[in-house]
């Protein structure tokens, strides 16, 4: 397969990856983490997202093993070909699955509050070619396009406490350290763990990255950098509508922008926060969607994505419209075995790293001795 490697900057590895870890998290998630944790909402954020860069740091290694190589590639000299195929075609499947659950969180919030009377289908099927041109754009262009936005999306979100803060209400803040419930915790912290644990495909990508070995201080630098906007939204939002009233919240982070001064010209700039999101989402979803891609092309041993891109993003756009009928139904799913199946896939590299490491293992041995008995 030819391939351009080492064509994205690490600059770009962080930014976009910035922007994909929290986006989808302050768009559509603080409501169900408020659910789970309640005032402990912010310790599961800090501690998932450690969990998570954890998992993370085993597919780095994995990926560092060979450098130069694709994981749908070199996978099957690990596990063997008969099992690699059908694993990596379940990674794909749940690729697939979450890039279509965002389009479906998208698409429901732009109908509900701009486009009421457009049908869910006109506007999946506008979705869709873009998505498809981006996805057939190539990696290069999906990181750039992070990049072109980074400054923008990051202002939009840390701005809103400067806003709102005059409604805090500060007699709780003593609620974030005295409330500690471990059940809630634990249950959020694997909430937030599978989020962050997505980042677990790289080794589908890696060889694209200059200076691959610098990777993982990126990722780092990503996550430290997601987590401190997230807080910068999670905590007004309980601070100021408490976490009964936060946690079932649609859009949480649109209530907040709201509940901003009347006086400010900003409160109204809803549509200017529905934009970045808009942006930012459709790069997460545009690269979940080209590793999709990317790993049945490795697998396969095909040699160009472009021509999947069309196939796959009417199978993505066609899965967010069946995936669920409402909201409701759409959040339960994610709660109960949407995690699961994200967490799953999140271990899988493992898994290729510790039998790669056991059959080096065995492999150095035996040539040892071998060396052995012929110096005897």
């Amino acid at each position: 397969m030819k391939r351009k490697i080492g064509t994205i900057p690490q600059s770009q590895v962080y930014m976009l990856f910035t922007q994909y870890l929290f986006t989808s998290t302050i768009g559509f998630l603080l409501t169900p983490l408020i659910q789970i944790a309640h005032f402990s909402s912010w310790i599961c954020v800090i501690v998932g997202a450690i969990f998570g860069l954890a998992v993370t740091y085993g597919s780095y290694r994995l990926a560092i093993r060979r450098p130069d190589q694709f994981f749908g590639v070199y996978g099957k000299e690990i596990v063997g070909k008969w099992l690699h195929v059908p694993v990596i075609i379940f990674m794909v499947i749940s690729y697939m699955y979450v890039a279509s659950a965002i389009m479906r969180q998208l698409l429901d919030l732009l109908i509900q509050f701009y486009l009421p009377l457009t049908p869910l289908w006109a506007a999946a099927a506008l979705f869709g070619v873009c998505l498809a041109y981006s996805v057939r754009s190539g990696i290069e262009s999906i990181f750039r396009a992070a990049q072109g936005i980074f400054f923008f999306s990051i202002a939009g979100i840390v701005v809103i406490p400067f806003l709102i803060y005059t409604q805090i209400d500060s007699n709780m803040v003593i609620a974030l350290i005295n409330h500690f419930d471990f059940k809630m915790v634990w249950n959020g912290t694997i909430f937030i763990e599978s989020l962050f644990g997505e980042m677990a495909f790289i080794p589908f990508i890696y060889p694209y990255f200059t200076r691959g070995g610098t990777t993982m201080r990126s990722l780092g630098w990503a996550t430290f950098t997601s987590v401190l906007v997230i807080l910068a939204s999670l905590i007004p939002a309980i601070l100021v509508f408490g976490p009964d009233l936060a946690g079932n919240l649609s859009y949480t982070e649109l209530e907040l922008l709201r509940y901003s001064s009347p006086r400010s010209h900003l409160a109204n700039l809803d549509p200017a926060l529905i934009a970045i999101w808009m942006s930012s989402l459709f790069i997460k979803i545009s690269l979940f969607l080209f590793v999709a891609i990317v790993g049945l092309t490795q697998v396969f041993s095909l040699k160009d994505h472009k021509p999947f891109a069309l196939s796959m993003s009417t199978a993505a756009v066609i899965l967010s419209l069946i995936l669920v009928r409402s909201v409701p139904e759409l959040d339960h799913m994610l709660s109960h075995g949407g995690t699961a199946l994200v967490i799953i896939t999140g271990v899988i590299p493992l898994i290729y790293l510790l039998v790669d490491w056991i059959r080096s293992f065995s492999s150095n041995k035996e040539k040892k001795t071998l060396s052995e008995n012929k110096e005897g």
